[in-house]
């Protein structure tokens, strides 16, 4: 009982901090950068001269809330996703395909910090060169990679799973 109401604690933490970066931070990021989207939310990357455009657009308070609130959620956000999949995975999947899952999905987490960094790099930095804009825009793409595989995978269990319980029940 107490592993149960741990793991829906930690699927209630995870959703609340998606909902804050998506509902607040997020759209007060956008809306001091002149409607451009963050970095973290450019699912195909980005190059030199978006991310030059981007910073030549933002505020000053934007690029603040940008290197604090909404780093700071998304140092929590990746870290506690990647250990809820992981948890999901070991409850629905078989070992071998759960330890990959698990992989993939602290691995994404992990793509996600780096990404952080690089974004924060960027945003502190005097003059960002294409290197830096293409190492950022790498971690990014990779994220989305893999949190989408780690999701698709854990919406697919959790499917098959509710199929299984309704096959059962009739």
């Amino acid at each position: 009982m107490l592993g149960r109401l741990t793991y829906l604690a930690l699927a209630a933490v995870v959703l609340a901090l998606w909902a804050l970066m998506v509902t607040v931070t997020g759209p007060a990021i956008r809306k001091a950068a002149g409607g451009l989207a963050p970095f973290d939310l450019r699912i195909t990357g980005y190059d030199l001269a978006e991310v030059q455009t981007f910073l030549g657009r933002i505020s000053a308070p934007g690029r603040d809330l940008y290197l604090e609130a909404q780093m700071r959620l998304d140092t929590l956000f990746p870290v506690l996703l990647g250990l809820f999949l992981t948890w999901s995975f070991v409850v629905l999947y078989p070992r071998l395909p759960a330890i990959g899952l698990a992989i993939i999905a602290m691995a994404g987490a992990g793509a996600d910090l780096l990404e952080n960094a690089r974004v924060a790099a960027m945003l502190r930095a005097p003059e960002v060169t294409a290197e830096m804009a293409a190492a950022a825009s790498q971690a990014t793409v990779a994220k989305w990679a893999l949190d989408g595989l780690a999701l698709t995978a854990f919406a697919l269990a959790v499917a098959v799973s509710a199929l299984r319980r309704l096959r059962g029940a009739g």
